[in-house]
């Protein structure tokens, strides 16, 4: 089944379906779910659509609830999609980290040679030049730099030491993972299992945990929406689940959430699910 929030749904269809599904919301609300005839043709009219596909976005819309829902797929290679075989992947990563990611700073072209120089030798076919840099493009910028000895770019892109006090609750929160200081055991054989993952939610107001995740897989879109999930709603039932007396008031969607530059906050899916 297709991720709803997935990166390779296109930036402009998002937005059209976004635009989409706000005219419906103040469709249904204003009507009552009453479709009557002049209803639908001013609907139509404002989408610029016909009848029959404002019937289908609504029957779509009611079906799901989200923009997601009302996003027209392109046909054709998603956005991001990878078609080289492995061992010219490796190929190409360990050029960047041998001959790229140095002191001398040799250039793009020259890592275009060296990565054609090691697939021939290993009876391969060279990847296009857009390949190669698309997967130079995929280095952090601040290590490429540090690696690099590009003191001024690994300035710019290093956060610099201050203070930053939001004026009320849920005005920010940070969400980040740490790898917790804990050894998860088997049950019966004792056997140790590895250190979960904890990803966290915190009100920088408050310096409160607003919500949390727990697991023993690494840091992912999922793990960061259950996160959200947890610290957007209502901690009453969770508390009651595990007969816990303290109470936890926080609930409520916050006005900005600030995140590193890991890679699941990055993605298209992660912006869309905020």
């Amino acid at each position: 089944m297709t991720d709803p929030l997935s990166d390779d749904i296109d930036e402009d269809l998002w937005n059209e379906a976004s635009g989409r599904a706000d005219a419906i919301r103040r469709f249904l609300k204003d009507n009552s779910g009453r479709n009557s005839a002049a209803n639908i043709a001013r609907l139509a009219d404002e989408l610029d659509l016909s009848r029959a596909s404002v019937f289908r976005l609504i029957k779509l819309f009611r079906e799901g609830g989200t923009v997601a829902s009302l996003v027209e797929r392109k046909r054709g290679r998603p956005v991001g999609h990878r078609t080289l075989d492995p061992a010219r992947e490796e190929i190409i990563h360990a050029a960047i980290n041998k001959h790229y990611l140095k002191k001398t700073r040799p250039s793009t072209s020259q890592l275009v040679r060296d990565v054609h120089a090691d697939c021939l030798s290993a009876g391969l076919k060279p990847p296009h030049r857009r390949t190669i840099v698309a997967r130079l493009e995929d280095v952090e910028l601040r290590k490429r730099a540090r690696r690099r000895g590009e003191h001024k770019i690994e300035k710019a892109v290093t956060a610099v030491p201050g203070t930053f006090r939001p004026a009320r609750p849920l005005e920010v929160v940070q969400i980040d993972h740490t790898r917790a200081d804990v050894f998860v055991v088997d049950e019966e054989t004792r056997e140790p299992l590895g250190r979960p993952w904890l990803t966290l939610a915190m009100d920088v107001h408050s310096r409160m945990v607003t919500g949390f995740y727990l697991a023993m897989d690494a840091p992912s879109r999922l793990s960061t929406s259950l996160c959200l999930l947890h610290f957007v709603f209502d901690k009453s039932a969770w508390l009651k689940e595990r007969d816990i007396v303290e109470p936890w008031p926080v609930a409520g969607l916050p006005d900005r959430v600030h995140v590193d530059n890991g890679a699941d906050f990055r993605s298209r899916a992660f912006k869309r699910g905020c």
